[in-house]
């Protein structure tokens, strides 16, 4: 793990990145507390309070008017999940 100060991380803001992509980088500041530095990958996924939420709220109105896919007694996850895609 590296730990810097931010204002060593201000001066040197390309060689922590770089660094962050192979090594913990935690940034230090009296004021502000320590910060992570994790460098994001295609694979992850970014999304909002505000838009969660509202994905939430949407997937508790679908559950409750019955748009819903159930699994068949016996079913294998791989089976319904090839089931649902083969039904859009």
């Amino acid at each position: 793990m590296v730990v810097v100060s931010s204002r060593e991380f201000r001066a040197n803001q390309r060689k922590y990145f770089d660094l962050a992509r192979i090594h913990d980088v935690v940034i230090t500041s009296r004021s502000h507390g320590s910060y992570r530095l994790v460098p994001v990958s295609e694979d992850d996924t970014l999304i909002d309070k505000d838009t969660l939420d509202a994905k939430i709220r949407q997937g508790i109105a679908d559950y409750e008017s019955g748009k819903v896919h159930r699994m068949n007694e016996g079913e294998s996850s791989e089976d319904f999940l090839a089931r649902m895609i083969n039904e859009v």
